[in-house]
């Protein structure tokens, strides 16, 4: 099962840290770019799918249109929302999870097939970000206690998550680093900013 977390495309609600350089339109816009790229990447991936949105289920949009069941995530702090959406799922006996968001546009198919791979013989696989968070998660059970005591959206994600997963003797694997885009800086040294909003790099 591939859970994809994704924020509703609402004005003024995404990209917030890239909305402060580029205004609150053109930060939609990359959010909207992104969700796109997402979706060309994961629709390829042999799994089942779900995407849970922030807000409310969009059913008309591109996630709608390509085979993903559509949920809401629940919770009150990102850690509490993976929890429970993570819970939900295994709840319906899959015996390998990985979650990722509509953030690293160098994510794709090879990279969240390798994860499941690893995941049939590791309880944990981690996708480090450039910035100390993680980019990809995925489970070979519930482990609830990788999701609390985390100080989420800092650069110490990451570590306090292995230091979490050693703490309970659960074997880890890792993807390859890539770059989340949250910030002016993200996007300027990104393929993906150069190849999609080049008008936005000059500012």
């Amino acid at each position: 099962m591939l859970l994809v977390f994704t924020r509703n495309a609402t004005l003024g609600k995404v990209k917030t840290r890239l909305a402060a350089s580029i205004g609150d339109a053109d930060a939609l816009s990359v959010h909207m770019a992104l969700m796109q790229q997402t979706i060309e990447k994961v629709v390829q991936c042999d799994c089942d799918k779900v995407i849970y949105y922030s807000e409310s289920i969009d059913p008309h949009d591109l996630f709608s249109k390509n085979g993903f069941r559509q949920e809401v995530q629940s919770g009150t702090d990102l850690g509490s929302r993976m929890k429970n959406a993570f819970t939900a799922e295994f709840s319906h006996f899959y015996t390998s999870i990985v979650i990722i968001g509509t953030d690293c546009p160098d994510i794709d198919e090879t990279c969240i097939s390798h994860a499941f791979k690893q995941l049939e013989t590791k309880d944990v696989v981690l996708g480090p970000a450039h910035d100390g968070g993680y980019y990809l998660l995925g489970l070979s059970a519930m482990y609830s206690a990788l999701f609390e005591g985390i100080a989420w959206s800092t650069s110490s994600v990451l570590t306090e998550t292995i230091q979490l997963a050693e703490h309970l003797s659960l074997s880890i694997s890792f993807t390859s680093e890539k770059r989340d885009i949250d910030t002016f800086e993200d996007l300027k040294s990104s393929d993906f900013g150069r190849i999609h909003f080049p008008y936005l790099l000059d500012q």
